[in-house]
């Protein structure tokens, strides 16, 4: 069975603009760092972390819009949205409107943002009955936490939840939203809709996974990109049963830890 996602990993062609930028925005700590990466994420929480991937070879291409299939987003929580829209911005990211809107019996406030390496992020506030996180609940201060989710973007909603559920994942949320105030969030043209699945491992802790598809879009496959974001490293209690349930369940190997599943994403487990 997989559990939290341990770490997101995100191909840069710089890392050290990548750390600014990651740090300046998220406060977010440099764990670990060589000549070829950086491991970030909050002292004290053992997952829900980022590792940036230098690859300067890479070629330039434009940022994808939230709905290109591929994997896609990142997720954190914040105290504040607009310090961190303002710290966003002023790190060299672009964010898109506030916005509230019905959240089963209550509401949630969230907005999103494109950041450095054509990631985009999700960054709702983390209101009395967020999901679990370490970063947050260790201190009362701190702004952000831990990462919060992975999204994929996959051309196969239901295969990509049943691949994941299968894996041992707990379907959590499960919804479509369109119009007012969705269009203006997420940039996506009239008429066109997202779907929603949010997934958790068992205790929930972070980070988790989320699919989410569209329709009424003009989605590009950049499912093969190799800058942003490309790996999710999941931890697991028995990681070789675990991989082996993947690739049964039609993944691709990669070598002996790791496999390729829905939107193009590479899944590793310990």
């Amino acid at each position: 069975m997989l559990g939290a996602v341990i770490e997101a990993v995100v191909a840069t062609r710089d890392l050290a603009a990548s750390i600014g930028f990651h740090t300046r925005a998220f406060g977010l700590e440099v764990l670990e760092q060589d000549a070829g990466s950086a491991l970030l994420g909050v002292q004290g929480s053992p997952t829900g972390r980022l590792r940036l991937v230098a690859d300067p070879d890479a070629p330039r291409t434009p940022d994808p819009r939230i709905w290109d299939i591929g994997p896609r987003l990142l997720g954190i929580y914040s105290r504040d949205l607009e310090r961190t829209a303002a710290a966003i911005d002023a790190a060299g990211g672009a964010s898109r409107d506030r916005v509230t809107y019905p959240y089963g019996a209550a509401t949630l406030s969230e907005f999103v943002a494109l950041g450095a390496d054509g990631v985009w992020w999700t960054i709702p506030r983390a209101g009395a009955g967020h999901r679990p996180s370490p970063a947050l609940e260790g201190d009362p201060d701190r702004l952000h936490g831990e990462l919060h989710t992975a999204v994929l973007v996959p051309d196969d909603h239901d295969a990509a939840v049943a691949f994941f559920t299968g894996a041992g994942l707990e379907v959590l949320f499960s919804g479509e939203m369109s119009g007012e105030p969705f269009d203006r969030m997420t940039g996506m043209p009239p008429g066109a809709a997202l779907r929603l699945t949010f997934l958790v491992p068992p205790g929930h802790a972070p980070a988790r996974l989320e699919i989410m598809s569209f329709t009424g879009v003009d989605a590009a496959d950049l499912s093969g990109a190799r800058l942003g974001l490309r790996r999710l490293v999941f931890a697991a209690a028995d990681p070789g049963a675990a991989l082996r349930n993947l690739a049964a369940a039609g993944a691709e190997r990669l070598g002996a830890a790791a496999v390729r599943g829905p939107a193009g994403v590479e899944i590793e487990v310990r």
